[in-house]
């Protein structure tokens, strides 16, 4: 028997939104200065996409990796690490240095970010298993929340502080103090009881490729990660190319991340009451569409309702695709092997949008055909969701019919 955790509930939910914020703020960082170091580093278009297309690669191939290191050193110190290597991945950019550096820095914050997001879910169903679904939502908006606060405060700390380097040097600072608080913590934590139903799951479990609906989920939640990374790269350089200033054109950037709480936090309440999620996922696209449409059409004109209809769109979107897994799955473990397919899939494809909308940036020397690209791929998810019936379960062979459903 072990003794539970001595910490108030408030303060271990408390820690994980703050985990959560360090694990993206990095990628709200890099796109208002980008200007700055595109001017310091002559990057050209391509190279600007890879600052944060190579970040999504490196999140996707070490999220795997962030439940191994658990599994020999314990949950608790693998966050600790994981929010070293954030840090270092930071701090590390106040070297003067060439591009290459500085991609070098984006992977290792990259790897610790993803392997930081794959121990999440087993921390919170571990710690506060009776909160544990208003947990995540909290989680999750501390995704949010750090890329939106790390876009707002990019420009007024490269003033204070003397340039870009420094400016996004200090999230560096940010995650050793945040794994400093943490490990303080940890002994207290690793008191507290594993309940039965959040055992932990073998690493090595086969991945549900064979099954078409674990495709179609994936499909889902690989096009809302592309669409969602390709804004944060993309939404700030796009109003600079235009014309705003600097900070004004991080403030779009705030308002798309900030808009996407409402449906993080809303969403999941509404499908506790409905089985069919089709009209959700349509709504959702429906927003995304008219957003983008919105950028095309008239980008200042309609800045503020575009944005938001899109902020509205992928923050709906993403949460929608966690409800996908749990709708077709009935175990623990068949959600783990479902989770850890999307995670792998949608980060790694998810990554080519940032480096699509900067080359045809330098293509065609502005945003429309990106932009274009993005709102295809958001009719063409449109089309496709009458697929998403519900009864849908996980079909893999050898293992059968899984999930919840009735076919």
């Amino acid at each position: 028997m072990t003794r539970p955790s001595t910490l108030p509930v408030w303060l271990i939910v408390a820690m994980f939104a703050l985990i959560g914020l360090n694990l993206r703020a990095n990628l709200g960082s890099i796109p208002p200065l980008l200007d700055n170091i595109t001017e310091d580093l002559g990057l050209n278009g391509t190279q600007q996409g890879l600052l944060t297309s190579m970040a999504v690669v490196s999140m996707g191939m070490c999220a795997p990796l962030g439940q191994r290191l658990a599994a020999r050193i314990g949950t608790e110190l693998a966050t600790t690490l994981c929010l070293g290597l954030v840090s270092f991945g930071c701090l590390i950019r106040l070297t003067p240095g060439n591009t290459a550096l500085l991609l070098v820095s984006v992977v290792i914050a990259g790897a610790g970010m993803g392997g930081g997001s794959a121990l999440m879910p087993a921390l919170i169903g571990h710690h506060v298993p009776r909160i544990a679904g208003i947990t995540m939502g909290i989680y999750s908006a501390g995704l949010t929340l750090g890329i939106g606060i790390a876009a707002g405060i990019a420009v007024p700390s490269a003033a204070w502080l003397g340039g870009w380097r420094p400016a996004l040097a200090l999230w560096g600072v940010v995650a050793a103090a945040t794994a400093i608080v943490w490990r303080s913590l940890a002994r207290a934590l690793r008191g507290a009881p594993l309940p039965e139903h959040a055992q932990p799951v073998s690493v090595d479990q086969r991945l549900p490729w064979g099954s078409a609906t674990a495709r179609w989920v994936t499909l889902f939640s690989t096009s809302q990660i592309l669409l969602g990374f390709s804004g944060i790269a993309w939404i700030t350089p796009l109003y600079v190319h235009l014309g705003a200033a600097p900070q004004g054109a991080a403030n779009h950037l705030v308002l798309f991340q900030t808009v996407q709480l409402l449906t993080m936090l809303t969403l999941p309440a509404i499908t506790d009451f409905t089985r069919d999620r089709r009209p959700l996922l349509a709504l959702t696209l429906l927003f995304t569409i008219l957003g983008i449409a919105g950028l095309l059409i008239a980008p200042f004109a309609l800045a503020i309702p575009a944005l938001t209809l899109f902020g509205l769109g992928v923050g709906g979107g993403a949460t929608l695709g966690l409800v996908l897994i749990i709708d077709t799955t009935r175990t623990r473990g068949d959600a783990a092997r479902l989770a850890a397919l999307v995670l792998l899939v949608a980060y790694l494809v998810g990554a080519v949008g940032p480096v699509l909308l900067g080359l045809l940036r330098d293509l065609t020397g502005d945003f429309v055909a990106g932009y274009g690209v993005m709102l295809g791929v958001a009719i063409l998810m449109l089309a496709v969701v009458p697929a998403y019936r519900p009864g849908r379960t996980i079909v893999d062979a050898g293992h059968g019919a899984e999930g919840i459903g009735h076919q």
